[in-house]
Order: C-alpha cells, then sequence, then structure tokens
C-alpha cells in the first residue's frame, strides 16, 4: 500500500512531529516533579517563646558534671516538697514562672498548686533519673518514682524539663509519660504517653514527616500518559485511514468493465 513506511505521509510527519513535543513536556514534567520528591528537605522546626524572636531547635550543647549534680539536687527536692506534697512553699522556689502559670506562693501554700501530686517513696529518687538531651535552651530528664502504697499505686516514669535562671537549675515541666499497674493487680501493664495530655519536647519533635502519597501518584501519572498519548494517536491515526481506504473503495464500482471486442 502506498505510503505504508511511516515517515512516507507527510501529514504522519507532521503527527510524529506534535507527538515528540508531547512527550518532551511530559518527560520535563515528569523529572521536575521527581525532583522535587527526592530532593524535599523538612525545614527546622521554629521554637516560638513569648518575647524572644523566633529560632530554630537549640542545638545539643555537653553537659558539665556540676550542672548534672545540681539538677539532681534541685529533682530530689522537687520530688520531695512537691511532688510528694511535703512543703509545697518550698517547690514553689524550684520552679519557673513558665511553671507557676501565674499561680502564687498563698496559693501552693494552700495545696493550689499545678504540682502532679504522687505518694512517692523518696529513697533512691536520686538513682532513679538520666539525661535525656542537653541543649541550649534547657536539659529534659526522665524519672521513675515508685509508690509508698504499690498494691494500689503504680510507678509512674516522669519527664523534666530544667531551665538555667538566675545562676540556678529550676524546673519549668514536669509530667507524666508512663504508668505501670500496681503489683499483685493483674499482669503488669504501661500506659504510654498518648494517655496524657502532658507532653514532653521529645514527643514535639516529630518534624519529619512522611511524604504525602500525591509525591508518587503524580510521577507516574505522568509516565503513563507518556506511554498512553502516542498509543491514543497511533490508534486514531490508524482508524482514520482505514475508514479513508474503505470510503475509496466504496466508489469503486463493484465489476469490471467488458473486454474490448476484436475485430
Amino acid at each position: 500500500m502506498k505510503g505504508s513506511h511511516l515517515l512516507a505521509s507527510p501529514r504522519r510527519r507532521r503527527r510524529l512531529a506534535r507527538l515528540a513535543g508531547l512527550l518532551v513536556v511530559a518527560c520535563a514534567v515528569a523529572f521536575g516533579i521527581t525532583r522535587l520528591t527526592l530532593n524535599e528537605e523538612v525545614k527546622p522546626k521554629e521554637v516560638f517563646q513569648k518575647g524572644k524572636p523566633v529560632s530554630t531547635e537549640s542545638k545539643p550543647v555537653p553537659l558539665s558534671k556540676a550542672d548534672r549534680t545540681e539538677i539532681g539536687r534541685t529533682l530530689v527536692a522537687f520530688v520531695r516538697e512537691g511532688v510528694a506534697q511535703r512543703d509545697l512553699p518550698a517547690a514553689y522556689d524550684l520552679v519557673t514562672p513558665n511553671f507557676r502559670g501565674g499561680t502564687t506562693r498563698a496559693q501552693w501554700r494552700s495545696g493550689g498548686s499545678p504540682v502532679y501530686v504522687y505518694p512517692a517513696k523518696l529513697r533512691g529518687v536520686s538513682n532513679n533519673w538520666r539525661v535525656d538531651y542537653s541543649e541550649q535552651d534547657g536539659v529534659g530528664v526522665a524519672l521513675m518514682l515508685s509508690s509508698t502504697r504499690p498494691r494500689k499505686v503504680g510507678q509512674i516514669i516522669f519527664h523534666a524539663e530544667f531551665v538555667h535562671r538566675g545562676g540556678r537549675w529550676l524546673v519549668d515541666t514536669f509530667s507524666p509519660v508512663a504508668t505501670f499497674t500496681p503489683i499483685g493487680v493483674g499482669r503488669q501493664h504501661e500506659t504510654g504517653p498518648a494517655d496524657f495530655t502532658g507532653g514532653s519536647r521529645a514527643d514535639l519533635r516529630a518534624d519529619k514527616g512522611q511524604l504525602s502519597p500525591l509525591w508518587i501518584v503524580v510521577p507516574l501519572s505522568v509516565l503513563a500518559l507518556i506511554g498512553l498519548v502516542p498509543f491514543a494517536i497511533l490508534l486514531s491515526s490508524r482508524l482514520r485511514d482505514r475508514r479513508a481506504a474503505r470510503a475509496y473503495e466504496a466508489t469503486l464500482p463493484k465489476t469490471l468493465p467488458p473486454l474490448p471486442r476484436r475485430n
């Protein structure tokens, strides 16, 4: 058939040129989206502090032995005076204004403090804590407390944050992050951070989220179009050629003309 070669027809050459343009555009879009996906970086989390400019999370800093010792003393005193309710006015001097939340010393004296109350066993508190992180703007520690009534109240793990103010290490936050069932009450079970409204700084550091499925779906869709568009164009061209051939064949006579007579 005439024009059977792909490039023999000028019309087909024009179609191929348009097809090549579409492929270039589709490849450029797919490449751009893929680059955005692979190079996506999560920006550093911004820390908002009242009265201070916005900054990113502070970097880790080493904690000296003297600072560690002072934090330990403050923590033990806070548990004794505040958590165990031995002397709340004394615990008032161990926390920051942020921890007090506008409460007064008189309110603490009457029992109206924001301190988490727990019947803590004071013996061994100094050995039951560890440093979670040490940064420019504070130090986070984990503390496990045991109850003086272990068959009624289980152990609790607390997260505490300390900041250096006025030459002293003060408690800035103190909240439970895990509790255990009392001794003898069924199987030992731990209740995690999701059961508490108060969270630690470590809980707030989930600043690296998963990539959205769109970053995968969009490039795959573009790549699929690269294959479907040429197929659709070629199929349409073939169908038009066949229709034109049938229309031409319909105009031809059904029978051959008679042969001329010989004289």
